[in-house]
């Protein structure tokens, strides 16, 4: 799937701030951007919902030890396995651990947050036809199975389609909420000084000045940033209560065994 570049449901909405009230919809656009994709960036791409739609690949089912196996088309395992006094080779459903039976399930890239729709053949199926197990596993519990195969050639509202709209990732912990909405604040300050909406806090750029006998010495914002942090103090409490280890990006697991699902990322016309 597509490796996602920019922060999803980040609501940005700062409280008590003269500056991004008086400030255009343009100004406020862009600080909320720029905070959001920053603290994203920060906190190791951990938090945000994104909302995709995956043409997805049933799960193969697992070697479990039988007698007569053969290669699945899918890097799957064909194995005979007795159904309601009928005999299947194939790769279908499958017996999984702490299950009585066969299940019907998909693997979809986590974490699964939440089911949009699935769409089958074209029709959109009822919420109570499947679950998720584990954040990203899809199981099918209304008696039915999952296609072996689909035609992506056509579009999902087609038959012999199938297609998987889900949010993925990790909600936006309300402190993470509160810490882009400071950080925005500011950064709306300091691309509108002077029109008595207070001072900026972030820190400037100068290290030292010397004025009638007094020295001030400032930290350069970039320090902060090598180190992962903002300079605002509530802010980079936050970050460093959530990424303590400075994490560029969240870990990622990769199986060799299961095909990734497809995924459209550009279609005329929309």
């Amino acid at each position: 799937m597509a490796v996602r570049v920019s922060p999803c449901g980040w609501d940005v909405s700062p409280k008590c701030c003269k500056a991004w009230d008086a400030a255009s919809d343009d100004v406020r656009e862009w600080a909320a951007a720029l905070a959001t994709e920053l603290l994203w960036r920060l906190t190791g791409k951990r938090f945000g919902l994104c909302e995709i739609t995956l043409r997805p690949c049933r799960a193969p089912c697992p070697d479990s030890g039988g007698a007569a196996r053969l290669a699945g088309p899918r890097g799957g395992v064909f194995s005979p396995r007795l159904e309601d006094g009928r005999w299947y080779n194939g790769c279908g459903t499958c017996v999984t651990a702490c299950s009585c039976g066969p299940m019907c399930e998909i693997v979809l890239p986590g974490p699964v947050d939440s089911i949009v729709r699935v769409m089958q053949d074209g029709v959109e199926l009822p919420a109570d036809a499947y679950r998720v197990d584990g954040h990203r596993t899809l199981v099918r519990t209304d008696g039915e199975c999952w296609p072996d195969c689909q035609d992506l050639s056509a579009p999902p509202t087609e038959p012999g389609t199938l297609a998987v709209t889900y949010r993925q990732g990790v909600p936006v912990p309300p402190g993470g909420i509160a810490a882009a909405s400071s950080y925005a604040c500011e950064l709306v300050k300091a691309v509108c000084p002077g029109q008595g909406m207070g001072a900026c806090r972030l820190p400037a750029r100068v290290q030292t000045i010397s004025r009638e006998g007094v020295t001030m010495s400032f930290v350069d914002p970039m320090d902060h940033l090598e180190r992962g942090l903002t300079g605002l103090p509530e802010v980079d409490a936050w970050v460093r209560a959530v990424n303590p280890d400075r994490l560029a990006q969240a870990s990622r697991v990769y199986s060799v065994d299961l095909m990734p699902a497809r995924t459209t990322t550009w279609e005329a016309g929309r």
